[in-house]
């Protein structure tokens, strides 16, 4: 595992556990846990010498399926969990608890890969299909590199004048699309839409705001972009984990068209449902942020053969991304020379005699 892989996986764990201790259930975490519960499941059924300790097996053939027991479990309801829990039977409990003891909790989580991560290629959807080509997107979307949908306008119909902070703009999205993502595991759409929509218009409020307000360079769409994250003592190692997937989007142009193409379908595919809304997530907010979008993802499709216009953005993503590993090595240096002066001033004194 390389130190970045390493960095990336280290912050993504430390952030569920931070969510676990200071969040309420919303829609994805009850739909991971259910998901996790079932997923458990199945890892019981291939290990079946771990449950059989031959105390209450006329019990467990006696009770229905775990899909049957959880079935009627209602999701909004805060105490989900304790629902959950209690339709288990001892042995899945304790199975449960004893896998948690053993940190062997990662057997239950559904493995994701992030699709930017993918060497393939992306494909083109047209507009001529009997499904719209925002359903084709979704139902083709599952892992893969997202499909680039052909319906951008060309920008100077839209605009007369392209203002320059237009590319932060597109910046401050890719990180507010990435955190959405790693936040719901890769899947955003379902009964996840409205927790994915309130991801990307916290990290990216211009999106959904009746303001739009003037980014003066990159560094400042994207810092901003990370304290609007929530987290005032974000550590640099949790930022340098989402740099890198913002770089690794920024690395292929049709990655940032894939990207784009991707959340644009996301916001038309909510609109034309009837998902629940939220506090930060009201229809006319996702209405202005489809528009916006529209005419990011114009901006985008008109550059995306042109790799050169995101390579001088991939250098100064870079530039931040190494101003946050050195205050991450600062700072372990700094607790690293502590724990040390600790260590000295707690060791018992040497007496010489002379």
């Amino acid at each position: 595992m390389s130190k970045h892989e390493s960095c990336t996986e280290s912050f993504y764990k430390d952030q569920v556990e931070e969510d676990m201790r200071a969040r309420k259930a919303d829609d994805a975490t009850k739909l991971e846990m259910q998901r996790m519960v079932q997923r458990y499941n199945d890892f019981s059924a291939d290990e079946p010498g771990d449950l059989d300790d031959g105390s209450d097996t006329d019990e467990e053939d006696g009770e229905a399926g775990l899909a049957e027991r959880l079935d009627g479990i209602d999701l909004d309801d805060e105490d989900v969990s304790a629902a959950i829990w209690s339709r288990l039977t001892e042995s899945e409990r304790n199975e449960f608890l004893r896998l948690i003891d053993n940190n062997e909790v990662d057997e239950l989580l559904v493995p994701w890969k992030p699709w930017w991560t993918s060497e393939s290629g992306t494909n083109v959807v047209e507009a001529s299909d009997d499904r719209s080509p925002i359903e084709r997107v979704a139902q083709e979307n599952c892992g893969s590199v997202p499909a680039i949908l052909k319906i951008g306008t060309p920008v100077q119909q839209l605009t007369k004048k392209v203002h320059p902070s237009v590319l932060f703009q597109i910046a401050q999205t890719c990180l507010s699309y990435v955190f959405m993502m790693r936040h719901l595991n890769g899947d955003p759409r379902g009964s996840n839409s409205t927790a994915a929509l309130s991801d990307v218009f916290i990290v990216s409020p211009l999106l959904a705001s009746k303001e739009a307000d003037i980014y003066e360079s990159l560094h400042e769409a994207l810092i901003v972009g990370f304290f609007n994250i929530g987290r005032e003592e974000m550590r640099s190692e949790a930022k340098c984990a989402l740099l890198d997937d913002v770089l690794a989007i920024y690395a292929r142009a049709e990655f940032v068209a894939a990207m784009m193409s991707d959340l644009y379908g996301l916001v038309s595919g909510f609109l034309s449902t009837d998902h629940p809304c939220a506090k930060d997530v009201k229809r006319s907010m996702v209405r202005r942020a489809e528009k916006r979008l529209y005419f990011l993802y114009s901006i985008v499709l008109q550059l995306q053969h042109k790799a050169e216009s995101w390579q001088g953005m991939v250098a100064d993503i870079t530039l931040l991304r190494r101003r946050y590993e050195s205050e991450s090595k600062a700072v372990a240096d700094d607790a690293s020379n502590s724990a040390r002066k600790v260590k000295l001033s707690s060791s018992p004194s040497r007496i010489t005699e002379l």
